[in-house]
């Protein structure tokens, strides 16, 4: 039986075709790395104390994946949305990914007083969306009026 008391950990994989480079992109964007997962061809990125990206050069990633390696350049396998304190911290993650030598999507979501995204790929054209929502006030917005689910 598992300890439902535990928090979870997400451990998101990503394909990569540079280590050097994506690590210096993800440490220009603030995240650290655990150590313990990092070899010549793959890092362990620390997005929080429970959620971590696995980067992984093409051929490692390919001895995990049931499939073939996409190119996340051409298509979308996923958007990977990152909670951020305030509006903000959304623009600032997406200075330094640009910086980093990331993209600037721009694409922007602004719903009313109380969510704000913005959109920015990393060398690789790995899609993040970074966030900001005032919970209650988005709530109130769409009429919820049930507690959320314990």
């Amino acid at each position: 039986m598992t300890d439902q008391t535990a928090p979870q950990m997400i451990f998101l994989n990503l394909p990569i075709t540079d280590i050097a480079w994506s690590r210096a992109f993800y440490a220009a964007l603030g995240f650290g790395f655990d150590d313990r997962f990092c070899d010549e061809t793959s890092a362990c990125v620390k997005i929080s104390d429970t959620i971590y990206l696995m980067i992984m050069e093409h051929e490692k990633f390919a001895g995990f994946s049931p499939r073939p390696v996409s190119d996340p350049a051409q298509s979308a396998q996923h958007l990977i949305s990152l909670s951020r304190a305030g509006r903000e911290e959304v623009d600032a993650i997406v200075a330094a990914a640009v910086g980093a030598g990331g993209t600037d999507n721009d694409r922007k979501m602004e719903m009313g007083d109380f969510m704000y995204g913005r959109s920015f790929s990393d060398p690789d054209g790995h899609v993040f969306e970074p966030m900001w929502m005032d919970v209650d006030k988005a709530m109130a917005a769409w009429g919820v009026t049930e507690p959320a689910p314990a």
